[in-house]
């Protein structure tokens, strides 16, 4: 009896770490998508060279740390899915301040026209980061670009079979 009893604990308390440990990346992940949307409100709201500085900052610092190694078809393929994941992170911030500084009582001092100019201008310069990134690391590489065509039958039976 005592042995069954020990074997009926034992998964109950390996279930109860497992959801504790999910519960605290789930907090952990939250608050640090929460402080990239205020940095982003903060910036567009606070001068249009803050928000500059920081598309500089980021895809300098993308590009120097990926552009200047050796991959194979099988290690780029995290990468690219990374950034898709960062383009979705993107929209869905962009998203998010647009719909904060819609329901905000409080006009700022730039006009619609201005934060809109600057949220897609964050949105292009993150794209053409990631082109400029991968035309580099496929030269570099001496990659074939059909390889992206695999990546991207790959994706589609992940997204299909999900």
């Amino acid at each position: 009896f005592d042995l069954l009893a020990a074997s009926a604990r034992g998964p109950w308390r390996t279930l109860a770490k497992q959801a504790a440990f999910a519960l605290l990346y789930c907090f952990v992940h939250s608050t640090m998508h929460l402080l990239r949307v205020c940095l982003l409100n903060v910036a567009i709201n606070t001068s249009s060279s803050a928000v500059f500085l920081i598309i500089v900052t980021n895809n300098f610092g993308e590009i120097k740390s990926t552009v200047f190694k050796k991959y194979s078809d099988e290690s780029l393929f995290p990468i690219i899915t990374s950034d898709i994941v960062e383009r979705f992170y993107v929209v869905f911030d962009v998203l998010i301040v647009l719909v904060r500084r819609s329901v905000s009582v409080r006009v700022g001092a730039y006009s619609w026209f201005d934060i809109l100019q600057w949220l897609g201008m964050l949105v292009v310069i993150e794209v053409g980061t990631d082109w400029v990134k991968f035309f580099l690391i496929f030269k570099f590489s001496d990659m074939k670009a059909s390889t992206l065509e695999v990546y991207k039958e790959v994706l589609i039976a992940d997204l299909l079979l999900c």
